[in-house]
């Protein structure tokens, strides 16, 4: 694969998965309660992740009930990255909101994509179930 078209693609896909999270919750807080609907709008946008991150970023057509764990897990993972980082510029510079936001959103997708383009979406591993 190619890591440049990878990269490319995997800022394009961004804007799509922020657009699911946004309008899935926007549409659900109308009939549910704040905490529900981002559940489900977060749980949504991943799964539009997954979908667009396998098939087009980085093009693996290989199912597999593992592949699906280390994508659920990075995103897991990433959240926690992302508060994180929030947490420790806002300590060092407090009430850069802006900034924090900025720095966090950087570092957790460079995280994400390393990790989806090395662990989650790489080729089969030994022993690994794969689906179909």
């Amino acid at each position: 694969m190619n890591t440049k078209r990878e990269i490319i693609w995997f800022l394009l896909a961004g804007p799509f998965v922020v657009a699911t999270d946004f309008i899935v919750y926007y549409f659900l807080i109308h009939f549910f309660s704040f905490i529900v609907s981002k559940g489900v709008s977060f749980i949504c946008a991943s799964i539009v992740g997954y979908l667009i991150n396998k098939y087009w970023t980085f093009k693996y057509n290989h199912p597999s009930v593992a592949e699906v764990s280390r994508y659920f897990l990075v995103n897991f993972l990433a959240l926690g990255v992302n508060v994180l980082t929030n947490h420790i510029v806002l300590n060092l510079r407090p009430g850069a909101v802006f900034i924090a936001l900025v720095i966090a959103t950087v570092i957790t997708s460079i995280f994400s994509f390393v990790s989806f383009k090395f662990w989650v979406f790489r080729n089969k591993l030994k022993n690994e179930v794969i689906c179909g």
